[in-house]
Formats: C-alpha cells, structure tokens, sequence
C-alpha cells in the first residue's frame, strides 16, 4: 500500500479542515423552502487544527470536532454558523442529537456528550450525572413511543460495552456492563421494540496493539482489522442484565451502520445493516479498504442462526429511515450511494485501497423488493448524509422531505439541498447556498422547534 498517497487523500480537498468559524445570516435560496421547516439542520465533523495532524499516522476520523448550524424558519434561512467543539475532555467530532431538550455532541470510545446551546455560542460536557463517565457512543437510538435513548457505549480500556438507557427526562434509568474481549470498536447498534443487539466484530484495539509491536503501519485511530476475532452480535432484551445477552455468530465483517431492526412474529429479528468485508487492514488511515454493501440479516436467537441477504446492487453508506419507525418495520431507507474516483457505484471491481472513501447521489431504496431510486445532483456534487423529515401530518412512510448538505466541488462550496422524499427524481424544492464549503465528516440532524425548552441557553 502506498502510505503516503493514503494519507493525502484523507488531508486534501474537501477532507481538508477549516481554519476558522463562519457566521453569516439571511443566507440566499435557490427555490422555496418549505414554511413547515422550522429548526435547525446540525452536521458536525473532524476538523483538526494547526499542528494538530501528524501526516503519518493521522486518521479521518480523528481531530477537533466541528459543527455547523443552518437556522431554518418561516421559509427563510435565517443563519448559517460553523464552531469548534471545545471542551476541557476532548472534542466530540461524530454524531449530533437532540435528546430531553438538550443538543448534544457525539464521540465514541471514552469522551462523554458535549452539550451546546442552540445558537452554538455554549458549550459543556454533560456525563448524565456520571452514568456517561467512560464515554458514549456516536449512534445512540430514541425509541419513538417510549421516548427512551438506548445506547452501547464503550471505553476499550474497560474490557466491556456499558449499555445504557436514558429516560425521556434525560436521566439514566439502566445501565449494564457486558464483558467483550479484544476492545471490539462498538459503532453502532441495533433496537427494536423488544430488544437491543450488540455489535462485537473483528475490528478491535487488540489487532492495532499488535501490529504496532510488529512494526507496521498504525494511525492515531487504534482500531484495526483483527483475523483472531470472532464475529458476532449479543441479543438481549431492552433494560436487561449481562447474563441475558445471546451471542450469535455473525457473518465475517465489519458494520459502521444499521439502517433499522424490527422484531417478527416468530420470535426471531431482522436488522438492515451497510456491511463490509473487512475494514482497516490494508488502508489504516480511513475506510477504504472495501466497499459498502446492504444487507438484510435475518436473526434467528432460537437457532442461533444469522442469515444474509443482499437488498441491493447499489453501493451505499449513512443509511436513514423515518424516525417514528426507529425498532420497527420499515420499508423506505435513504442513503449517501458510495462512489471513488469516477467509479460507478454498481461497477463490481477491484479497488485500491489509495482510493480513499467518497459518497456520490442520494440513493432511495425499498428494502422489500430492492427496488432504487437515484438523486444526482449534478457534475461536480455529491451528497452527505441524508436526513429525513416527516412532513406534518404525514400520510405515509416516505411522506416529508430528505435534507442533505451537498458538496459542489465546481465553486468549492456547499448547499443544503431539500428533496421530497416520496420523489427523487424531482428537482430539489429548495438549495439553501452556505458561504463556504462544508469538510466531508459523518453525521447530521434535523432538530425542529418545539415547546420543550433547551436546557443550555
């Protein structure tokens, strides 16, 4: 492999941070914004300061946190503003959620939430009166009656994932310690109206340690593809103890993302997972390794069986559903479809790892019959995570709209796009013009006004 090439490509063009904060107001529309679109669209990412980068071992997914606000309101895009995530623990640079009137901040493996106002201005860690003290999670999941926030957190030091429920109230109303070997990277999970499912896979801190002693290669992310760990997921039911967990063998990969499960009739659960068949072994500074494939996994806890399906031809990565249908049956995912360097994303080839990751248009998919519908947004732009937003008093699964931020590499500069969600082919209903551009990173949110007051103001 070609370190140095491996390490540009996560450093330069829209992977490259920003240097400073933007606040702009009274942002230009291309379009009409729907008048129902009140909140806040939040997207946050890695972007590393000064002197902060060793270009060696400098992995995507690390550096100081950035987020970025669009205030949306009354059909008007009242402020755009980018922050640094700064707190006395570290810099959350992953996930963004509203959770019990507070916007929280999102890191992985050891750092705690931090919380910020809804202008940006404020920041504080917020640890849930010390149930979050060994860190979090980036893909905590809101059950949509119960109001409750499930999460697997994780702290590879520990030797165990802390599973975690906090209440509507914001107060943590379970927690459980379950022991896995190895320091298994724990991205995501899965819920359904019945259970969670822990994802224990072969990508684990145990495989960095060792590949450090041997000499090779590791980033300052110490995570890497591990051939002596097992695959699997642990079943349990939600609020319950470490020795209710059912491990179950999985097939041989690696999951950053679950689009959704839902629990059948039978007794056994189906997850809609975006898979890989192995990650950081041969690119240690980013996910290119492979590509990206969905895949329906039917789990059967009474046989101990995980069987695989493939839903789609298509490439795709950051999967999104309706939120009211989170841990229930679904039919409609979203999704960034995945693309490298001019490669179609249904071209079945051999990839070069120097590739690096990169996302291309927005990809609907019926995860019933594998039936896709594609958004291209043009030469030159390529879309973000999707985020789907019911309209009011929807009237079906995909009724509401899908927001993006979308890169256009032709200006170097980045709109947030307004789709409708029930048809991609239509041209976008607005494109919201940003004053610069927006670094390629993970996650983002809707957060609507509502009456619950935030707690940082």
């Amino acid at each position: 492999m070609n370190n140095a090439s491996t390490t540009g490509r996560y450093r330069e063009g829209n992977y490259a941070p920003l240097a400073e904060e933007v606040s702009t107001t009274d942002l230009p529309i291309t379009g009409e914004l729907p008048r129902e679109l009140n909140g806040r669209y939040l997207r946050i990412g890695p972007n590393p300061r000064d002197g902060e980068v060793d270009p060696v071992t400098h992995h995507w997914f690390r550096g100081t946190g950035m987020v970025h606000g669009i205030r949306l309101r009354d059909g008007r895009a009242e402020w755009y503003r980018s922050r640094f995530i700064d707190s006395e623990k570290g810099s959350p640079n992953t996930s963004v959620v509203s959770h019990a009137g507070r916007l929280l901040t999102l890191i992985e493996a050891g750092k705690p939430p931090v919380e910020i106002s809804p202008d940006l201005a404020r920041m504080a860690i917020w640890d849930c009166d010390g149930a979050l003290s060994r860190g979090f999670t980036a893909h905590p999941k809101i059950d949509p009656v119960t109001g409750d926030l499930h999460a697997m957190t994780y702290n590879p030091r520990f030797g165990e994932v802390r599973y975690v429920v906090l209440g509507p109230d914001g107060r943590a109303a379970h927690t459980a310690d379950i022991p896995v070997a190895g320091g298994p990277m724990v991205h995501d999970m899965a819920l359904t109206e019945t259970r969670v499912v822990i994802l224990d896979l072969p990508v684990t801190l145990a495989a960095a340690l060792r590949r450090g002693r041997a000499g090779k290669t590791v980033s300052n992310l110490p995570f890497t593809w591990d051939e002596q760990h097992a695959a699997r997921i642990g079943i349990l039911p939600i609020a319950g103890k470490p020795d209710q967990v059912r491990w179950i063998e999985a097939p041989r990969s690696f999951v950053f993302h679950v689009l959704n499960a839902f629990d059948n009739p039978d007794g056994s659960l189906t997850m809609d997972v975006v898979r890989y068949d192995e990650m950081f072994a041969r690119d240690v500074l980013g996910p290119g390794d492979a590509t990206p494939a969905l895949a329906r996994w039917h789990v059967n806890p009474a046989l101990g069986t995980v069987k695989e399906e493939l839903i789609s031809d298509h490439r795709v990565e950051f999967p999104r559903i309706a939120p009211a249908l989170t841990g229930r049956a679904h039919r409609y995912g979203w999704f960034a479809g995945f693309s490298a360097h001019g490669l179609k994303i249904t071209d079945d080839v051999e990839r070069d790892p120097t590739d690096g990751f990169g996302t291309g248009p927005l990809i609907k998919v019926d995860t019933g019959t594998g039936t896709t519908v594609t958004h291209d947004y043009g030469p030159g732009r390529v879309t973000m995570e999707p985020a789907f937003v019911p309209r009011p008093g929807a009237g079906g699964e995909d009724d509401g709209w899908i927001l993006s931020v979308v890169h256009d590499a032709t200006v170097n500069r980045a709109e947030l796009v307004v789709l409708d969600a029930a048809d991609l082919t239509a041209a976008p209903i607005a494109r919201v013009h940003l004053p610069n551009r927006i670094p390629f990173g993970f996650h983002g949110n809707w957060v609507a006004d509502g009456p619950r007051p935030q707690i940082l103001q």
